[in-house]
């Protein structure tokens, strides 16, 4: 058995013990929703990290799951990272088609960062054309995992969601830090994207939320 399947079994059958939902409990935990239905998927290869773990085991007062002393093989002993979204600022897709295997690309994990989820995204619009034309693949680590916090001159994925979460835009962009906060900026030629995106609109009337979910490590475009 996998560390993988430990933690699914653990989950499972904690999830049914404490009569919880996946999402109620990574929101009880204060993780984002998606987190334990994400570990949950089937297509899902990442081992969560132990800061995971802790906190939706201190959640309900439980011990984290024991995964023994094997060490599994890690992603830095792959040569291939998964694609797993397409990222583009304009582009609303329904929640559910968010999240897909679009196959693998010759990119190498990044060592800093060996013991949390990274992937790569495929840029699908112009919004930050100035770095990354379009067909480029962002190598990305899970920002919930590594407990990223804001910095200027970062690029990051933010997620924008809308109708409580049933639509949802994914986007690439550069952190400018303001009196009022973080402001996420289009780095474009298209005068189209030339206002930056701040956490700010959380709570506005149209119901957008605003999440950073990654970290950008770099980017690879092939010849």
């Amino acid at each position: 058995m996998t560390h993988l399947d430990i933690i699914r079994r653990w989950i499972r059958e904690n999830a049914e013990a404490h009569d919880l939902s996946f999402a109620a409990w990574a929101k009880l935990a204060g993780l984002a929703p998606s987190t334990v239905q994400r570990v949950m998927a089937p297509d899902y290869p990442f081992v969560p990290s132990t800061r995971t773990l802790s906190a939706l085991a201190a959640a309900i007062n439980v011990p984290p799951p024991s995964l023994g002393e094997a060490v599994e093989p890690t992603q830095l002993a792959m040569f291939h990272l998964p694609i797993r979204y397409e990222v583009g600022a304009g582009i609303w897709r329904a929640v559910e088609d968010l999240d897909h295997a679009l196959g693998t690309a010759p990119v190498l994990p990044e060592p800093a960062y060996a013991a949390f989820p990274q992937w790569l995204e495929r840029v699908v619009t112009d919004s930050m054309d100035r770095d990354y034309p379009v067909g480029s693949l962002l190598h990305v680590v899970d920002a919930t995992e590594i407990g990223y916090a804001p910095r200027s001159g970062d690029h990051v994925i933010i997620e924008r969601t809308r109708r409580g979460g049933g639509l949802v835009e994914r986007t690439v962009k550069e952190i400018q830090m303001t009196p009022r906060g973080p402001e996420f900026w289009p780095r474009s030629n298209n005068p189209r994207w030339s206002e930056p995106i701040r956490l700010a609109e959380n709570g506005e009337e149209d119901d957008t939320i605003v999440e950073i979910k990654g970290l950008v490590l770099g980017s690879y475009r092939r010849r």
